[in-house]
């Protein structure tokens, strides 16, 4: 693990010098990232997107995204370093048919998942710029090192778009790295029968003779890969759930109950993890249950994606990442378990608490069930070793069963104000497992149990201290 990161690291880092020569920096295609080398770039802090969206019943789309960024190479202090003279976007959308910085038309190229731009005067460190792209065309799937394909999918009536961890590319450009949050605006124009729903608050809707308008405001920060679209006929429900609008969509070929059996089942969610995590981070929460190809939910901010009527259970994880994921996210794709381990811990927690199987008696359970040489062990989760296994089931359970762990060494109270500050202090930003252990060690007052790291980083059937 730590001879690919800090190889990487290296290589960015040589990267970036080579491009300061000259009092000049060009942007690097990636932000070291050892498991997505080419995820991100540097060289601007994106502050808001704009993305304006027509779908046609073709499957085309025409689209104009306004990037608005901040020039930032790396200096320290602001506007006192060398200006910005290229950066690069990630795209692997369609066509490409114009490309502006600050109202001017400027060169590009395009190299991979890499929209190279060549802006026609350079940027000086710490100034605003805009970035206007156009594009049309017909958005594809992407491949991702696990075999899987998702991104923009097609669905009986029309289309879905998720993006974890890095499909967002194949519809909208932008900065595709957790680390570079924005605030986001989303117009879609769509045949009159059909909707688009995306994230945030629906600020308005407006029908003319051939075509349905929607306008989306997400306010507060979102990383790229949590960017939704999903166009299609749906039942509409519109409302308030734990005093924060609510809008539930549900595709219009499952049964009418489901709407108000999702809105229960997503009240539910917000009471229980607001009792552990805190407040709420957002100003809209809802769901969206849209059948297609894609046979998982998805934590898409504010507004989960659910391929089918969710159980009770995947509502509470989802939701969970609003506030372990979505508002708190990795630095790094290698800490995922930061995401996956919290909310799936989520959904045993509320089992314990709602007088079910209690956490302590099901770490014990799946411990005796899985014997040392079972696959269930493996990846660990805090170093899962790949983005191949960034998944995998053991990142989920184990990362779950670490937590119960750390709960078992440190007594419940110092573990639920860990939980809770932790969604709070880090509201809205960005974390590493290495932040959590000074978190850990700030609580307690003490160093971290080394049986936590046991359960996080070690290969095979951790020993058990716990049972």
């Amino acid at each position: 693990m730590t001879k690919p990161f800090l190889a990487g690291v290296t290589a960015f880092v040589l990267s970036c010098a080579t491009a300061l020569a000259g009092g000049v920096f060009t942007g690097a295609d990636g932000v070291g990232d050892p498991y997505y080398p080419k995820m991100g770039n540097t060289g601007y802090d994106v502050q808001s997107y704009d993305v304006k969206l027509k779908y046609r019943r073709s499957g085309k789309i025409r689209a104009r995204t306004t990037i608005e960024a901040v020039a930032d190479t790396d200096s320290g202090a602001p506007a006192t370093g060398p200006s910005l003279g290229g950066f690069d976007l990630d795209f692997r959308g369609p066509e490409v048919t114009g490309l502006t910085v600050d109202g001017s038309e400027s060169a590009f190229s395009r190299t991979g998942q890499e929209l190279v731009v060549d802006p026609p005067s350079n940027i000086a460190d710490g100034s605003v710029f805009e970035v206007e792209v156009r594009y049309k065309g017909r958005p594809k799937q992407v491949s991702n090192p696990d075999g899987s394909e998702d991104g923009w999918t097609k669905t009986g009536d029309g289309v879905v778009a998720l993006g974890e961890p890095q499909e967002t590319p194949s519809w909208i450009p932008v900065n595709d790295h957790p680390t570079d949050k924005a605030a986001w605006h989303f117009r879609f124009v769509t045949p009159r029968e059909k909707i688009a729903i995306s994230n945030g608050e629906l600020i308005s809707e407006e029908q003319t003779e051939k075509s349905t308008i929607t306008e989306w405001e997400q306010s507060e920060p979102m990383a790229s890969y949590l960017a939704l679209a999903a166009i299609g006929e749906f039942r509409v429900d519109e409302g308030e759930v734990a005093g924060i609008p609510y809008l539930g969509v549900v595709d219009r070929r499952i049964d009418k109950f489901v709407v108000d059996e999702i809105k229960e089942r997503t009240e539910t969610a917000h009471e229980f993890l607001a009792d552990v995590a805190g407040p709420y981070p957002f100003s809209a929460t809802g769901a969206v249950i849209d059948p297609s190809a894609l046979d998982f939910a998805m934590e898409t901010q504010g507004r989960p994606y659910y391929p089918s009527p969710p159980p009770l259970q995947l509502v509470i994880h989802e939701l969970a990442h609003q506030w372990f994921g979505d508002s708190v996210s990795v630095e790094r794709w290698k800490d995922i378990w930061l995401n996956e381990g919290f909310a799936t811990y989520m959904e045993w927690l509320y089992e314990e608490e709602t007088g079910g199987e209690s956490v302590a008696a099901r770490f014990e359970r799946v411990y005796d069930a899985n014997g040392p040489s079972s696959s269930f062990w493996n990846p660990p989760p805090a170093d899962p070793g790949g983005p191949q296994n960034l998944f995998d089931p053991a990142v989920y359970n184990r990362g779950a069963m670490a937590l119960e762990v750390l709960r078992e060494e440190i007594g419940d109270a110092d573990f639920f104000e860990v939980l809770e500050t932790w969604a709070q202090d880090n509201e809205y930003g960005n974390a590493s497992t290495e932040d959590l252990y000074d978190l850990i060690e700030a609580v307690t007052g003490s160093p971290r149990p080394d049986s936590f790291d046991d359960w996080l980083y070690d290969p095979g059937k951790p020993s058990c201290s716990i049972c």
